[in-house]
């Protein structure tokens, strides 16, 4: 897999462990049963956004699947290998438990399997963003796992049934509730619902994923979010809503399976911190 640049200069664009290549093993686990984990990190200048809030991430899943988390300075060298050349890129970082046997049960000696790919910056998705989102509740459903809730592991097959059910709808997002009737997310961001000046966003300790940006907001703003569970009726009596992600940043929600809402102060308020904070640390 090669990219080339904004002037059409061909760039490395995938690395198997540090050496050039598009190709994994047929006998990798993560092809056989998902037995991994990912990070999707965006890049500028060469400098991952929020790099140790994603390093984070990546040791809890790693701690939780028993991998072993690889070396951060040998990721960083990688990404900005696959970078260079661009101004902004999405990377995908996949972590796999590596080759092995048809059998569930990993081996212990395997040796674990790195992949760093560059994708160009999806700036047509990062404008229709910025403008606002229509929504609908998707009815493929989450299921309910509290040892895998949060980590980034590698079966997303929920949210490619949802994105496949969302390309017969003119909404552009879709919303996916847990089998026990649990607003979750949307299928590629995370969720919060405004209450006056507070913010309130579903609990992932049994399904889902923790977004780096919700991460984010629930640390600078901890007197004012919360973390509960969540139901569709609640989004009527919200008076905002919004989804966040770390490329396509803070997107107001215009509304919901037909309900119209209004972007408000409060989305406001992060999209500014945002703008403000995104190339801290």
């Amino acid at each position: 897999m090669v990219l080339v640049d904004d002037a059409g200069k061909s760039l490395i664009g995938c690395l198997v462990n540090g050496e050039l290549s598009p190709f994994v093993g047929a006998d990798d686990r993560a092809l056989a049963f998902g037995d991994g984990l990912w990070e999707r990190v965006a890049v500028v200048n060469g400098t991952p956004w929020w790099w140790q809030d994603h390093m984070n991430r990546l040791r809890r899943g790693c701690d939780l699947l028993g991998l072993t988390p690889p070396s951060q300075s040998v990721l960083l060298r990688e990404i900005q290998t696959v970078t260079a050349g661009r101004r902004r890129a999405i990377v995908k970082l996949i972590l796999s438990r590596g080759a092995g046997s048809v059998a569930y049960s990993p081996g212990s000696d395997q040796e674990q399997t790195r992949v760093i790919t560059a994708y160009p910056w999806p700036e047509e998705r990062v404008r229709e963003a910025q403008l606002g989102v229509a929504a609908r509740v998707c009815k493929t459903r989450i299921a309910v796992q509290p040892l895998l809730g949060g980590i980034n592991h590698l079966n997303r097959l929920e949210m490619v049934l949802a994105a496949r059910e969302m390309a017969g709808y003119e909404e552009r997002e879709g919303l996916l509730l847990d089998t026990n009737n649990h607003l979750i997310s949307a299928i590629d961001s995370n969720l919060v619902l405004v209450f006056g000046d507070q913010m309130l966003t579903p609990r992932m300790d049994r399904s889902g994923v923790r977004g780096i940006l919700r991460g984010r907001i629930i640390r600078e703003f901890k007197a004012r979010t919360e973390l509960r569970r969540v139901t569709v009726d609640m989004i009527a009596e919200a008076s905002e809503v919004f989804l966040c992600d770390v490329v396509r940043g803070i997107v107001p929600v215009l509304s919901v399976d037909g309900l119209e809402l209004s972007p408000g102060p409060v989305t406001a308020e992060m999209q500014t911190w945002l703008e403000e904070s995104r190339n801290r640390p």
